[in-house]
């Protein structure tokens, strides 16, 4: 499967994110990766954004998949670069890599999908959207 890096998101560790250990607690990972999705959508797609504002249309979470592989600490600073891997008539799907400094600690792949906001049902996602996705890369 081909990937394209198409955003790349920068959040730091507080001591809310951390349990006893002191690692970020798991859920948190799911957390940040929301957050740089919707960087994504703010910096990329203020068009999208306002759809999501008036709640005319919007992305949910369909299916998330999610490989830790080391722990983030308090006062660490993530990377979260998400790649663009493929799209269906209402549906894209997305792959977030976490990094500390420049070593892999999450993987996960989301596919999102298309909900018309009037009728809470899937939708065709906007040709123009999905050629923004595949027209897109951070290199």
């Amino acid at each position: 499967m081909h990937m394209k890096k198409i955003h790349s998101s920068l959040i730091s560790v507080y001591y809310e994110d951390t349990d006893s250990t002191g690692f970020v607690y798991h859920t948190n990972y799911i957390k940040f990766a929301e957050r740089a999705r919707s960087n994504l959508v703010r910096d990329q797609f203020p068009d999208v954004q306002k759809l999501f504002n008036a709640n005319d249309f919007f992305f949910v979470v369909n299916q998330l998949n999610t490989n830790f592989l080391k722990p983030a600490s308090l006062g660490d600073n993530l990377r979260i670069e998400t790649f663009f891997l493929e799209n269906s008539f209402c549906s894209i799907k997305l792959r977030q890599i976490i990094f500390v400094r420049e070593m892999l600690i999450t993987e996960i792949d989301v596919k999102l999908v298309w909900i018309n906001g009037n009728t809470k049902k899937p939708s065709k996602i906007p040709e123009n959207i999905i050629a923004r996705f595949n027209s897109l890369e951070v290199v």
